[in-house]
């Protein structure tokens, strides 16, 4: 059971949407992506619903994932979560709540120093709001990989390797169906992604 909680609170913690890093980003000369990127720069409300698989080297889990994105702020529905029951994960860059069936809630408002503690390596907590649109963080070192279609096929940031194994289109934007993220010993896998765009309402 400890381990499947430190799975649960690994994913949950990863969710976080971020805030801008320190070093500049090494782009890549490429006109289209840059038409792109603004594209998906300007996806700020949006949700998605799909399942994820968590592996390390001791276990794999899987759930079905629901996630809302309101700009800076999020909630995530996790349901056939590593057999502990429903899970909802909410908050913003600076403090996240997760709240398991019969549990007291999990705040933190340092989640990047409570992972190291929990888990003992370093997760990119800032950084998923981003990968998961198929861009990189911004103002961060990144290696990227294209596609024919200008669309990202692999990222690595931070340590972290991100793939990109299915696109859909969604109006103007080509959102990712598909993406897995590995940093050993650890593997995440989103699949079956069906995204939603919601309009800003701008006055």
């Amino acid at each position: 059971m400890s381990g499947q909680r430190s799975l649960l609170s690994l994913f949950a913690l990863i969710l976080l949407a971020g805030c801008a890093g320190t070093e500049r980003m090494d782009a890549p000369v490429n006109a289209a992506w840059e038409q792109r990127q603004q594209v998906l720069n300007e996806l700020e409300e949006w949700s998605i619903q799909g399942s994820l698989h968590v592996r390390d080297n001791q276990d794999s889990q899987s759930a079905r994932i629901r996630w809302w994105q309101q700009q800076e702020s999020f909630q995530v529905n996790l349901w056939g979560t590593f057999n502990i029951g429903a899970t909802e994960i909410s908050g913003t860059a600076e403090r996240v709540t997760v709240t398991q069936a019969g549990e007291p809630p999990f705040i933190s408002e340092e989640p990047e120093m409570l992972f190291y503690e929990q888990l003992g390596f370093e997760l990119p907590i800032h950084y998923l709001h981003y990968w998961i649109k198929g861009m990189p963080f911004p103002d961060v070192d990144a290696a990227l990989t294209f596609g024919e279609l200008n669309q990202v096929t692999s990222l690595n940031q931070n340590g972290w390797q991100v793939q990109y194994l299915a696109y859909t289109n969604y109006g103007l934007a080509s959102l990712p169906t598909r993406i897995r993220l590995s940093k050993s010993p650890l593997r995440l896998d989103l699949v079956r992604l069906d995204w939603t765009l919601i309009e800003s309402s701008d006055e």
